[in-house]
């Protein structure tokens, strides 16, 4: 936690927001903390009091990772020469500071202005029983048409995968597929890009005594990248203290779109509005 974090609790629910990146840093739920947070947390991204930076974008923001829960857009992943503006590693978003508020005991807003896209992006996180709903709007400020990349970068804590069960499209009644995701044991990383037409993933979890699932719209966000560093990479820039998986809800296929040909499609004068909900429940 920073002091440019802006809490809630409501139902038995924690949750923050930092104005750096607009992230989501800590959800926090029976006792458990849901989010990774890296042991440099506390730097967070974008430079401030810091005199050096390292050459590239994605060497910064490996260096400054502070774990939570990104919006990476107008683009995400490594920065394209091709593209018409440069974007950083991982978009624009997750290197801006927001202004983040509080609405009442169980809301918060956060919101900024883009400068490499004419977009403005609002997200309100919302606590009920049980739940935490993240709604997301992009507004486009502009007469034109803009085509950008969406991912949604929630990286959990590892230990909640120790025993864990994950599953996608498990609902437990609508028929759909059922595909068991592999979790690597620690030590051990791992990436993979998943068909996710579901737009749900469960993950049972007895250490933690949790059932989660994490739900969105999958004809917006068709993949699921499984990005998973569970002490397993021994240098720069995880040095083995870090314990994450991510499980990232994706607009495209990794590494084959960036700023100006994303899938995702804001109308001149428009918007697009996305809802994920994670479903808390303590194990019966």
């Amino acid at each position: 936690m920073t002091t440019d974090d802006v809490v809630v609790a409501s139902h038995g629910i924690r949750v923050a927001v930092t104005r750096a990146g607009g992230a989501i840093s800590s959800i926090r739920a029976h006792g458990v903390e849901l989010l990774a947070r890296t042991p440099w947390a506390d730097e967070g991204l974008g430079g401030e009091g810091d005199a050096w930076r390292m050459p590239s974008s994605s060497a910064e923001w490996h260096r400054r990772y502070p774990g939570g829960w990104h919006l990476l857009t107008p683009a995400a992943g490594d920065p394209s020469p091709e593209a018409a503006v440069e974007q950083p590693f991982h978009g624009e978003a997750a290197w801006r500071s927001w202004h983040v508020r509080a609405e009442g005991d169980a809301a918060i807003v956060a919101e900024v202005l883009l400068r490499t896209a004419p977009l403005r992006v609002t997200r309100t996180v919302t606590v009920s029983e049980g739940r935490v709903t993240v709604d997301t709007v992009l507004r486009n400020e502009s007469d034109g048409d803009q085509h950008v990349v969406w991912v949604e970068h929630p990286a959990l804590a590892g230990a909640l995968f120790d025993d864990a069960e994950v599953t996608l499209g498990a609902d437990g009644g609508d028929g759909a597929e059922r595909v068991a995701v592999r979790i690597v044991a620690a030590p051990g990383s791992r990436f993979d890009d998943l068909d996710a037409a579901s737009g749900r993933v469960l993950i049972a979890s007895a250490s933690a005594g949790l059932d989660l699932t994490l739900t969105w719209d999958a004809a917006l966000l068709p993949r699921l990248f499984v990005w998973q560093e569970r002490h397993g990479s021994a240098g720069f820039p995880w040095w083995g203290a870090v314990d994450a998986v991510g499980l990232e809800p994706a607009s495209d296929a990794y590494g084959t779109a960036t700023l100006g040909s994303g899938s995702v499609t804001v109308a001149a004068r428009g918007e697009r509005r996305s809802r994920l909900a994670w479903e808390i429940r303590p194990r019966e």
